[in-house]
């Protein structure tokens, strides 16, 4: 017995717990699973009573603008879903793309309610995504996910 603790293992060996994320992962996958769910609500909610968001997009178009919007929606619900399934992976890029768009979303909710504080539907949705958005950062900056996105090796999965 030379009295040595055991090497530690790491993500290379295949261990089971190295290729699993870390709790604080998982949750920030799941709440983006969430934010793409409101998202895409946001979209039918635009769907199902236009005119109530016409301010909006107040523009010459009114309903190009308005399917646009609603495309646009459904683009970021599908975005939400591929940083979340390439921040499961370890993916150092996909944290940062949830990162600089929580940011620009957060900036752009709390711009838009300073100027026109409403209490509605959309703004409400608006909100929650924005809590969401700063929860997964929060969760994905903990020290546990930072060792996760700072692996030499990705898990095989």
């Amino acid at each position: 017995m030379s009295g040595t603790a055991d090497p530690p293992t790491s993500a290379g060996t295949g261990s089971a717990a190295a290729l699993r994320p870390p709790r604080d992962v998982v949750r920030a996958v799941w709440l983006m699973y969430a934010g793409a769910g409101l998202t895409a609500l946001l979209g039918v909610l635009r769907l199902i009573d236009p005119d109530a968001y016409e301010d909006a997009l107040d523009t010459s178009s009114g309903t190009s603008a308005r399917g646009s919007y609603v495309v646009y929606l459904f683009v970021v619900a599908l975005i939400w879903l591929l940083v979340a399934r390439y921040c499961a992976r370890g993916s150092r890029r996909a944290r940062r793309g949830a990162t600089f768009f929580a940011v620009l979303y957060v900036a752009a909710v709390v711009a838009t309610l300073a100027a026109a504080p409403r209490l509605d539907a959309y703004n409400v949705v608006s909100v929650l995504i924005a809590v969401v958005a700063a929860a997964v950062i929060w969760l994905l900056y903990r020290p546990d996910s930072r060792r996760w996105f700072t692996r030499h090796t990705a898990p095989n999965s």
